[in-house]
């Protein structure tokens, strides 16, 4: 049983981690970034226009500068973007995921930063797994005594 607890600690802290480096916009909205969050990059690779670092990326990031500048919003701006250039320039979830995961398998995410990720999962998983065992232990319901 403990041995299941662990791998359900290890497997959730690794999920709610992952989907958070995945999906959450630390950047305010009012930003390249925040509305780069939204868009894919401009050419055939599957990146995410707030990673990407190739010219089409940036040209797009420099367009998004000049509009917030303008006094546009991530709305408009988004909206732009999907009248110039279609559904294809908008990220869905699949995408997104895609993107993220091809980051970081072309090696273009430093080793400092993963290794410092599957610490934090490391430590995350030892609190989960010790509260949980601490419950099953204390709490009559759960235990099989």
């Amino acid at each position: 049983m403990k041995f299941a607890v662990l791998a359900v600690s290890f497997i959730s802290v690794l999920a709610v981690m992952s989907a958070k480096y995945v999906f959450s916009n630390p950047a305010p909205e009012n930003s390249v970034l925040g509305v780069s969050h939204s868009l894919a990059c401009p050419c055939e690779c599957p990146m995410v226009l707030e990673d990407c670092h190739m010219s089409c990326g940036l040209q797009w990031k420099d367009q998004i500068g000049v509009m917030l500048k303008s006094g546009m919003d991530k709305g408009q701006i988004t909206g732009y973007f999907y009248k110039r250039y279609g559904a294809e320039a908008l990220l869905t979830p699949v995408q997104r995921l895609s993107g993220k995961w091809y980051e970081v398998t072309r090696g273009g995410y430093p080793v400092k930063d993963m290794a410092l990720f599957g610490v934090a999962a490391l430590v995350w998983t030892a609190l989960v797994y010790s509260v949980i065992m601490l419950a099953v232990e204390n709490i009559p319901l759960l235990s099989r005594k």
